[in-house]
Order: C-alpha cells, then structure tokens, then sequence
C-alpha cells in the first residue's frame, strides 16, 4: 500500500492541507492509497494549524466507518488518512517556553561569541519566543529547524517510510520557518544517513510547492513582520533555490505559484488570531500535490500553473483540461451532496425519500448516529472553505451555494441542460436517488454514501456533461 507523506509547513502548509482535505473527500483522483500529513508549525496555538487539525480528524472520524470493496463505487473519502504523530505535528526539540538567545545558550557563550550574534541578530531576534514561528527571519528557522533530524517525531516518520512511498512539501518562501525549512529539510531527506530507512528516503521521489507572495499585511510597528520586505525575500531565497536545489538535481518536482492580485490580512505573528480564509492560492497549490501524486518525475521537472485569464474571478472555465479533468467532476458530485443535505434537510433526513425507505435509514436511526454527525459537520466546513475561496481577493467562484430549489444552477458559468424526464429540479435529484440505492451494499453507512455519490456522478453527466 503506497503511502504520500506531505510535510505542511507553518501556516500555510496548514491551509493548503485544508484545501487538499476537501479535494480527498469529494474524490479528486490521488495516485497513492494512504496521505499521512506531517506539520511542521513551533506555533501549536496557530488558529490555521487548529482548524486544520480538526478537519482531518473529522475526516477520519467519517472514513473509519466506511469499507471500500471492489462492488462499492463510492469515491467520496476514498483515501485514508495516516495518523502517528499527535495532531500530525512533528514537534522539534527543545523550543517550548523559549527565547532564541535561551534555545542558542547565548548566556553561556564567549565575550567573542556574544558579540558576534549580536551582530548577526537583533535584540528583538534574540528575545522573541520559538512557541510562536520564526517571524519571518529564516535566519533563526534555519539554526532551530537543524533539530528535527534529532526528533523521536522525525524517527516515528523515518520507520514507518517503505519501498515506493513518495514525499510532498509545503512552504512559503517569504516567510521565517518556510523559506528556512523546505531547504533544511530536503536537505536532511536526500543525504541524511543517521535515521532508519535512510537509503530508501534518501532516493525517494519527493516533489514541493514554494507559494510566493499572494497577500499583504497590515502595517504594525509593534510586529517583527513587514510585507514590505516579501518580495526582496523572495528574491534571495529563489537565488539559493536554484543553486542549491535545483542544479543540485535534489528535488524531481517543484511548483511556484503566486499572485499579483493581493489582499491584505490583519498583522498577527501567531497564535489563536492567525487564521486566514481560504485562498485561490492554496487551492491551486493543493492540486499540485494531486499533480505530483499521479505523475512520475525523473530529473528535476520546474512547473507554474497558470490561468486563462487575469481578469474577474476565476472559475473552472479558467483552469487547463487536465486540472479540471481532476477536479470539475469530484468537486461538482461532492457541492451537490452538500447542497442537498443543507437545503433539503428536512426531506432527505425522513421516510418522505424513498430512498430512505427502501434501505431503512430512518427506520435504523442513522440520521441519528455519529457518523451521519460528523458527515454534516464536515459538509458545513467544506460550503464554508469554498464560500472564503468566494469571497476572497482574487475570487474563486467554483459553485453556486445558494441555488435554493434550484440545485442543478450550481456550477459557475455552466448552464445546465434538460433531462429528458418528467422530474425535474430537487425531485429529479431525488429520483436519482431513489435509483441509485437499489445498486447499493454494506451497511447503512457506505450505502448514504454509495447513493450520494452515484446519484451525483449520473446527474453531473446528464446536467454539465462532465
């Protein structure tokens, strides 16, 4: 059973997990049988991290109770979801609690040696507390983040990587820990010779997503942070990319992305205020990992991903065949069930839907149980992350979360066409519905879902021919 290990780190690798979570739940086409997310965030209290954390679990909390046999055709949550570290965080040595100066034993030092950090690092550096990232200074990542190799998380990781598994890093380039970390650790992945299994790890296919600039903070004097200083940072860590990682061939695939159309976020250096909504950006980084996940790369392969146009938001009319080949069908299946369950709740939870008569849903309470819980818990996380993808600066308007009894208007720029029947809007859908669950097995569980997602694929190819 192949495995992709994706190390998401600070912030951002947080957010892209988030989006890549939903694309695994509505069965985006992954080419490995299990994801295990690493996070690599000092930060424990970061809001972006929490939230994240929380969808995986639900996610789990939803796939534990569904069985995938040949006969079943459901897609959604098809892929498991690999769990040893506590809250998929690889927690580095000795940083909790913790002043940099502290964490380098700068108290200790030579006269010589003190002046010489001094002059490598200002007062503020030096104080500031390793709980809360590295503040945009990859000079500090990049002394702190030498410790993971030394971790128990990092050996837990290294002992269970086998034969055929691949690896997939996240990392801003114009922040402290990203811009530190992903040469740090590729590094440690590719010649590291003190970790067991260090031979396979080291020639593994490993592939990465550096995320530009994409957004501005707000000007704070009190913050360690400036935007204004992003794009110099950039332009120096893409200078020691290019020498270090790739003319070095270390890497077989990476991605840029980054966008000129920015908006600007309130300045918050971490903790339970850093949480930022979804973006176009973390969207477009997560389908790279879909990219890498179903492609082999020899080399070292360079990619940006570009859209149609630059103008107005982006919809699936903006992306190239292949992306919406991925992504328009799953997608699309997933926000009609989603749609559905929110605006027909009431119906499609009672004995008046055939379909819940004709496999005793009602009758055996499974809209009463957890399970049927979690899966409305997460269905509400999944309207909710592409409503903040809307709404967002550029917006990615992917789908029409208030079509009320019209749900087949659901696809931006997409008319729907006619079905030659004699339903039409809901009672069409919940005629395929009542279809569907004639085909379906397993307990009651994997048949709500079965039904869902076979209901969904045949009105997706009646409506929008996808």
């Amino acid at each position: 059973m192949s495995k992709l290990y994706i190390f998401g780190i600070r912030g951002t690798g947080s957010r892209v997990l988030r989006s890549f979570t939903m694309m695994m739940a509505a069965g985006v086409k992954i080419g490995a049988d299990e994801i295990v997310p690493i996070v690599i965030d000092p930060d424990a209290a970061n809001a972006d991290l929490t939230r994240t954390v929380a969808l995986m679990n639900n996610y789990r909390n939803i796939r534990k109770y569904l069985s995938f046999p040949k006969e079943n055709k459901n897609t959604f949550f098809k892929k498991e979801i690999g769990h040893f570290l506590s809250n998929y965080t690889l927690r580095i040595n000795d940083t909790d609690n913790k002043s940099f100066q502290n964490f380098i034993d700068l108290p200790s030092m030579s006269r010589a040696n003190k002046a010489m950090c001094r002059m490598l690092f200002s007062e503020k550096n030096l104080t500031s507390q390793m709980q809360v990232g590295f503040k945009g200074n990859p000079n500090i990542g990049s002394i702190v983040l030498n410790q993971i190799v030394n971790s128990e998380d990092f050996i837990a990781f290294a002992n269970s990587y086998e034969q055929g598994d691949k690896i997939f890093i996240i990392s801003s380039i114009f922040g402290g820990t990203g811009a530190s970390g992903f040469p740090l650790l590729l590094k440690t992945l590719r010649t590291g010779n003190s970790f067991p299994n260090n031979d396979i790890i080291n020639k593994s296919e490993i592939g990465a997503v550096t995320i530009l600039p994409y957004f501005k903070l707000q000007v704070d004097d009190e913050s360690e942070i400036d935007s204004s200083t992003f794009i110099s940072k950039t332009k120096s860590a893409l200078a020691y990319y290019e020498n270090n990682i790739s003319k070095n061939n270390q890497i077989n695939a990476l991605y840029y992305l980054a966008d000129d159309v920015t908006n600007t976020y309130e300045n918050h250096e971490g903790g339970s205020t850093q949480r930022n909504d979804a973006h176009l950006i973390e969207f477009l980084a997560a389908s790279a990992i879909v990219d890498f996940s179903n492609k082999e790369h020899s080399g070292t392969t360079h990619k940006e991903l570009g859209i149609k146009e630059t103008m107005g938001n982006v919809s699936f009319n903006s992306f190239n065949e292949e992306l919406n080949r991925w992504l328009r069908l799953p997608l699309t299946q997933f926000t009609l069930m989603a749609n559905c369950v929110k605006n027909q709740y009431d119906y499609v939870t009672s004995t008046k839907l055939e379909a819940n008569n004709k496999a005793s849903f009602v009758e055996h309470g499974l809209y009463d149980n957890s399970f049927f819980a979690n899966l409305k818990k997460f269905i509400d996380g999944y309207r909710e992350w592409l409503k903040e993808m809307k709404d967002n600066k550029r917006s990615l308007d992917l789908f029409n979360l208030d079509c009320g009894d019209t749900p087949f208007n659901v696809v931006t720029d997409v008319k729907p066409k006619k079905v030659a029947s004699i339903l039409s809007s809901y009672n069409l859908f919940f005629g395929r519905l009542n279809d569907a669950i004639k085909h379906c097995s397993g307990d009651d569980n994997n048949k709500l879902l079965e039904m869902y997602s076979v209901a969904t694929e045949r009105l997706s190819k009646e409506k929008f021919n996808f």
